[in-house]
């Protein structure tokens, strides 16, 4: 009777072991010298132009689009609301949240343009009665990372929610009405920083682990770079000048993953039921 019990322990030991590492053995492996311009439902769309000095450069490894100067991320495009992972473990050294209903500025030449996907609404602005066309939501969440190799990771326009500080988007820091308009109403402050929302209550996370969510500004998208060796951000993440390599799930130490992962590999360890 014993054995038999003792068999069925070390049976449910290698079913659990075999469950957790079927994302090993059901998904092919993959590796890439540069970030791929279309991986997981995902698209590669207008490249970082962070010198702002500079005029703004048409195209890119990725596209033809023409990023605006001072845009220090590369945008990827996938819907609103899919979760955003960390692609190395990490440390966050800074997050600002500055989301807002309505967006009714023009302040460069992507806001300007008709861009696919864009949501505007006229509305009249409750204090002057100002009648506006806006582009709405805009999701403005912003996280700055510290690899463990001392590369730093930005990532923006997320949604307004983050594990790491669940105090954004809640109570007195609750999103604005209006981005950079003043209304009596919404709370006085543009930007919040975590030490006004509850504070940090995740500061390292670990490869793979869940960081936040795609936003919407001007269409759904976010954005994101990598300044090898905290040099600044200086050039696009799929620069073949970083010589970065990427996975598309958690194996190597060295390489990036990719930040939106598969359906397939989100079921199989257990994120979606």
């Amino acid at each position: 009777m014993k054995k038999l019990y003792l068999y069925f322990i070390l049976g449910l030991m290698v079913f659990f072991f075999n469950s957790y590492s079927f994302s090993e053995t059901k998904i092919k492996y993959k590796t890439y010298n540069k970030l791929p311009c279309n991986f997981n439902g995902a698209r590669v769309t207008a490249t970082a132009q962070p010198n702002s000095w500079l005029p703004a450069v048409k195209g890119g490894p990725c596209t033809k689009g023409k990023g605006y100067a001072g845009k220090m991320g590369t945008s990827i495009e996938v819907k609103r609301g899919t979760p955003v992972f960390a692609i190395m473990d990490m440390e966050l050294i800074s997050a600002t949240e500055r989301s807002a209903m309505y967006h009714c500025l023009v302040e460069n030449n992507t806001h300007a343009r008709n861009i696919k996907g864009a949501k505007f609404k006229k509305i009249v602005h409750p204090d002057t009665n100002e009648k506006l066309k806006c582009r709405y939501p805009f999701d403005a969440l912003s996280l700055t990372f510290r690899t463990v190799n001392n590369d730093m990771v930005l990532y923006y326009h997320l949604m307004p929610q983050t594990p790491l500080i669940p105090g954004f988007g809640k109570g007195k820091c609750k999103i604005r009405m209006f981005y950079k308009k003043f209304y009596s109403n919404q709370r006085l402050n543009e930007i919040v920083g975590p030490e006004s929302c509850g504070g940090v209550k995740k500061k390292f996370v670990k490869k793979g682990e869940l960081i936040g969510f795609v936003g919407h500004a001007t269409n759904d998208h976010i954005s994101f770079n990598i300044s090898p060796n905290s040099k600044g951000f200086l050039k696009s993440p799929e620069s073949k000048k970083h010589g970065l390599l990427w996975e598309n799930y958690p194996k190597n130490p060295e390489a990036f993953l990719l930040p939106i992962m598969s359906n397939k590999y989100l079921k199989e360890i257990g994120y979606y039921n």
